[in-house]
């Protein structure tokens, strides 16, 4: 059976964190490295989203080479605003996968709408931050949206082909900074640790928030036990032991084992 536990506290939609994030990035000035020509008429971040989402709808050619613009900064430069932006233009697409699963129910999928929503998103970052820019470069929504699916599905079996090595976790705070990083496949480890009983569900919401926090929320022992109200060395501690068990019961499981990037 399926238990999706996985990030942001139980009543928080990440997607709401994101906007109002973008309330903020949305204002910023567009970067003059991005070569860019057919958004020479935006000033801000917000009027690129917006010429994105229009054009994605009338010109999708267009559309088609501001995403692979975008795109190409992301991965050879590693230009997170860049993904940002991506990501919030396709954001619509991840939380209607999360609300499709969450009403129809999907066969052996436990789970509440923000556990969803997070995962549909996490799924898409990973999308974005992986795409493979050479190789793909027409209809490049439709092909976000099949990879994010593809991994909102890994994150969600109960027996996931590919486990990562929870040790990952601990080489860097957060994981999510360092791209590409196996962050579907972490989430896949921490669901599937769960429903094998070898971590608790908070255990695995304490690993997320602290390694593996979604674009709009902060990481690190240190944060995360300051919302927490814990001495952050309390929060170290828990989330090794937390790591050893599932470390232990992945290697014990087979050689299906994905590694760090």
């Amino acid at each position: 059976m399926n238990t999706l536990a996985i990030p942001a506290r139980p009543a928080v939609l990440v997607t709401d964190q994101l906007n109002a994030e973008w309330r903020r990035l949305g204002a910023r000035p567009i970067p003059k490295r991005w070569p860019l020509p057919d958004l020479a008429g935006c000033t801000v971040l917000a009027d690129a989203a917006d010429t994105i989402g229009r054009t994605r709808r009338h010109q999708p050619a267009v559309a088609d080479g501001l995403l692979i613009g975008l795109l190409d900064q992301r991965t050879e430069r590693d230009d997170h605003l860049a993904g940002r932006l991506v990501l919030q233009v396709m954001l619509g697409r991840a939380v209607n996968l999360a609300r499709r699963t969450h009403r129809f129910g999907a066969i052996g999928v436990r789970g509440d709408l923000p556990q969803l929503t997070a995962a549909a998103v996490a799924a898409l970052w990973h999308a974005i931050a992986t795409y493979p820019v050479d190789r793909r470069r027409q209809k490049v929504a439709v092909n976000l949206c099949m990879d994010a699916l593809r991994h909102f599905n890994l994150a969600l079996d109960d027996d996931p082909p590919d486990l990562v090595d929870a040790t990952v976790l601990d080489t860097a705070e957060p994981l999510f900074h360092h791209a590409p990083a196996p962050v579907v496949e972490v989430f896949a480890t921490l669901t599937w640790g769960i429903s094998k009983e070898i971590i608790t569900a908070d255990d695995a919401e304490l690993l997320v928030r602290v390694y593996c926090p979604l674009p709009g929320q902060h990481g690190g022992a240190h944060l995360v036990a300051r919302e927490l109200g814990l001495p952050p060395a309390t929060v170290r501690q828990r989330c090794s032991r937390a790591i050893q068990r599932l470390s232990l019961a992945v290697q014990a499981r087979g050689p299906a084992l994905t590694t760090a990037a």
